[in-house]
């Protein structure tokens, strides 16, 4: 199980990040694009080892502590469950998931996703991303000359911006929003605090984002974060705030991930 985050401050280039133009041939093309064409490359190279993989992707938003489908109709109630707790494996109900087979099918996903997701603007930013989105791709292989299976869950993930509620100069909704996005932020930093200091009870269960992935953060899994900073000197204190929780993250150690089969 993996997962990869991008953390900053709004206008600091975490989508750019993630997703890059909306452009499949561009050269900027972001961790989405460019991890779903190695899955597929790589799938396509073990095939000759007699694998075949299924990859099932979804698109999931986290706006206000509440989970929306971004890739399907929205109308459905959407809800996390635990169905191997062992595990921490969960669940998402009500949720459309595509089988995706090349790039050109992440690509429609993407526009879609792009369509969907909450924005508004802020003084840190005019198309502030006011919810965290999830791209969940899902791998089950199978080999079909000795009988082994596998499966993996990838996590792909664009935080809301991290910056003060001062500083972003936010009042009524939006206001409500940047409570719901530090809220669930300092979730996250509550969890990656446990998992540094080794505690048998890890609070995965207080925020959506961290229920979510919480099969990709600690235990059996890989975790990785880019931490985007502003160049200016007007967001030196976010950078700042940025960078400490970037050191809290990276004195985590999550051991050996191994082979889910």
């Amino acid at each position: 199980n993996v997962c990869i985050f991008a953390y900053g401050q709004t206008g600091s280039g975490k989508t750019h990040t993630m997703q890059g133009p909306i452009d499949p041939a561009s050269q900027f093309r972001g961790i989405i694009p460019r991890a779903m064409e190695q899955v597929f490359k790589t799938s396509e190279d073990l095939a000759e080892q007699g694998w075949k993989y299924v990859l099932t992707a979804s698109f999931i938003e986290i706006y206000n502590e509440n989970l929306h489908d971004l890739i399907g109709s929205g109308n459905e109630k959407i809800e996390i469950k635990l169905v191997n707790e062992k595990k921490r494996e969960v669940e998402v109900t009500n949720i459309r998931s595509v089988i995706v087979q090349n790039t050109f099918d992440v690509h429609e996903l993407l526009l879609k996703a792009n369509k969907n997701r909450t924005v508004a603007a802020t003084k840190c930013n005019e198309r502030s991303s006011r919810s965290h989105s999830v791209f969940r791709l899902r791998i089950d292989g199978k080999n079909s000359k000795n009988g082994d299976q596998c499966t993996g869950n990838l996590n792909l993930v664009d935080l809301a911006g991290s910056e003060r509620v001062a500083q972003s100069g936010s009042t009524g909704q939006r206001l409500k929003e940047a409570q719901a996005i530090n809220t669930s932020l300092s979730e996250l930093g509550n969890v990656m605090m446990a998992l540094q200091e080794k505690k048998t009870h890890v609070p995965y269960r207080n925020s959506k984002l961290t229920y979510l992935l919480c099969n990709s953060l600690g235990g059996n899994s890989k975790t990785l974060m880019f931490v985007n900073v502003s160049p200016l000197d007007k967001h030196t204190a976010e950078t700042i705030n940025s960078l400490r929780f970037a050191t809290k993250v990276n004195r985590v150690d999550l051991g050996t991930a191994k082979k889910n089969k």
